[in-house]
């Protein structure tokens, strides 16, 4: 059985309390990382070598666990509002980058791995350069995540409601 919250962020929730929305929020953020992720954020052979050297599992396993206590870490302090912006910035950036990823080459993927990261303060990056510095970003979610089309009709619908939004 899986906890549906991670171990490793119940200090934060015993120092601090936490809303009843704030909990139900990075549950639903765990649940939904780790539906449409097909690979782990520590792979079986480092969990069976971490095991036989400290004789335990580490907290952080999954994709789900690392977002939900990242998340949960970087927001203890911040209000509700705050944390489900993140939330829903990785749920849109989860999703766009299976769209954008999937059924793609090798050209792509070259094509995004072939621009140098900028080496200009923000002010002097170029529209273009953000976008592909987030290209980029997306790329490693959907490699090193696995990212799978496991994605609920609502969570697709709300995603398309912020592509409508952006065309109009």
């Amino acid at each position: 059985m899986t906890d549906l919250i991670n171990p490793s962020i119940m200090p934060i929730i015993n120092r601090n309390g936490m809303s009843a929305h704030r909990i139900s929020s990075l549950i639903y953020l765990k649940e939904f990382v780790d539906r449409v992720s097909s690979k782990n954020y520590i792979s079986k052979p480092d969990l069976e070598k971490l095991e036989k050297k400290y004789g335990i599992f580490p907290d952080i396993i999954t994709w789900g666990d690392y977002f939900q206590a990242d998340v949960a870490t970087a927001h203890a302090f911040k209000d509700d509002d705050e944390l489900l912006r993140s939330l829903n910035t990785i749920k849109f950036d989860i999703i766009s980058s299976y769209l954008i990823f999937n059924d793609k080459g090798n050209d792509f993927y070259k094509w995004v791995d072939s621009h140098e990261n900028a080496s200009f303060s923000d002010a002097e990056i170029s529209d273009e350069e953000r976008e592909i510095e987030h290209l980029k970003i997306l790329k490693q979610y959907y490699v090193e995540m696995g990212i799978t089309n496991t994605f609920t009709e609502a969570e697709i619908a709300w995603h398309s409601s912020f592509s409508d939004a952006m065309a109009i």
